[in-house]
């Protein structure tokens, strides 16, 4: 059950960035400006439709699948959420 519940906050932790990322390409974004930098609005666009998707797949996962298929989520969402990150770090 707390696993359940651990998950869930993963899920909504994973929406609220897919969000924020999508929400935030078209303004600045901590000191980054998409509007003059389209790489990186299309990086934050498509990482935020990546989120969105492993979010989905993650709630399936939690209803249907077992304890263990929520590694899948996990692996999913914090590969993709560090794979922007070290994206925006190497930024110039």
């Amino acid at each position: 059950m707390i696993i359940k519940v651990l998950m869930a906050f993963f899920i909504i932790f994973l929406l609220a960035l897919a969000y924020t990322l999508w929400s935030h390409s078209d303004k600045k974004f901590l000191i980054y400006a998409p509007d003059e930098n389209l790489t990186l609005k299309n990086v934050m666009r498509f990482t935020a439709v990546l989120l969105a998707l492993v979010s989905l797949l993650g709630i399936g996962i939690a209803i249907i699948g077992s304890k263990q298929a929520n590694i899948i989520t996990l692996l999913l969402g914090s590969l993709i959420a560090a794979g922007f990150s070290i994206y925006l770090a190497n930024i110039r």
